[in-house]
């Protein structure tokens, strides 16, 4: 079968400063998670290339959009819920592809420039979509793969190497044993699925399985996080200090919508000799109107427009 690569649309972690003051997953277990037992494999027999693009490349079930959009998160999220279902026996109903690249769009407020996955596990949290979110310390492979065996995958970002899409493409493991670097500027978000501990971990992307060397996964990963969801065994967690930790973080996850076009200046305009102006204040309260209305949400320029009919001079 051929293997397609897709797009790219994980956005930087953030500086230290700026991220969110969560702990991680382990300070919030009611018992230490097992350490994990190998070979792990949480697909729950999905096929290696039954997983679905997802629109996150060319994908000719999104009618929308199917030369693909950078919703990586998105499918991810996607992804980790199949694989949890399958693990837990559930049938689910999943979002179609045009459904995700509208719900990714809206995130994005119309624009196709991906996500920062703290924030937008964050506004999931706030739809409800997932019941809490915590991260994993991403420098401890033994950590991470305890965390994929109990909640049935974690949701990863990764910075990929530049020959990413050939290795797909070709069905070989993501590798740096020729000297590969992985890109900061190659953002990108899947789901760890399975590990030999030895080896190979598998991650779900682009619709299918990739394997990748642990040396990989070791230089590529920059974060982790296990999203909580209806399939999860809770009673793991001790919900009430992670939901309270969660409930206190600022903001709301969403991108800061795009500020609205300031209008330019209100000038009357000169008229003949012996024609009245409008007084002064009332210019300034026309433009004061007016600079409300751009900065204001939901509102528009009619009541200007019925407002200056009332007041013209």
């Amino acid at each position: 079968m051929t293997r397609t690569p897709g797009l790219r649309g994980r956005l930087p972690v953030k500086p230290p400063a700026e991220r969110f003051p969560l702990s991680y997953l382990s300070d919030y277990l009611r018992q230490p998670l097992p350490a994990p037992v190998y070979p792990i494999d949480v697909t729950g027999g999905i096929a290696p290339n039954e997983w679905a693009m997802l629109a996150n490349g060319p994908d000719p079930t999104c009618t929308t959009h199917p030369n693909g959009v950078g919703d990586c998160g998105f499918a991810a999220r996607q992804h980790a819920r199949m694989a949890k279902a399958a693990s837990y026996r559930q049938t689910e109903t999943w979002e179609t592809s045009d459904q995700l690249v509208a719900e990714y769009l809206r995130y994005d407020h119309g624009q196709d420039v991906g996500v920062n996955l703290a924030d937008v596990l964050l506004t999931w949290y706030r739809k409800g979509i997932i019941k809490a979110f915590a991260p994993v310390d991403h420098t401890d492979p033994a950590a991470i793969d305890s965390a994929m065996e109990a909640f049935k995958g974690v949701l990863v970002g990764v910075t990929l190497t530049d020959d990413a899409e050939q290795l797909f493409s070709e069905n070989l493991p993501w590798t740096i044993a020729n000297g590969q670097q992985p890109d900061s500027a190659e953002g990108h978000a899947i789901v760890k699925v399975r590990a030999d501990g030895r080896t190979l971990d598998d991650y779900v992307t682009w619709g299918c399985m990739q394997g990748a060397t642990l040396a990989w996964s070791a230089a590529a990963v920059q974060e982790v996080w296990v999203a909580l969801t209806s399939e999860d065994e809770v009673a793991k967690v001790n919900m009430p200090a992670l939901l309270a930790d969660i409930n206190a973080l600022h903001g709301t996850g969403d991108p800061a919508p795009a500020p609205a076009p300031v209008p330019a200046p209100i000038v009357a305009p000169p008229g003949p000799a012996g024609t009245p102006t409008a007084p002064s204040g009332l210019l300034q309260d026309l433009a004061a109107r007016a600079r409300w209305v751009a900065t204001t949400t939901g509102q528009d320029y009619r009541g200007v427009v019925e407002w200056l009919r009332a007041h013209r001079p």
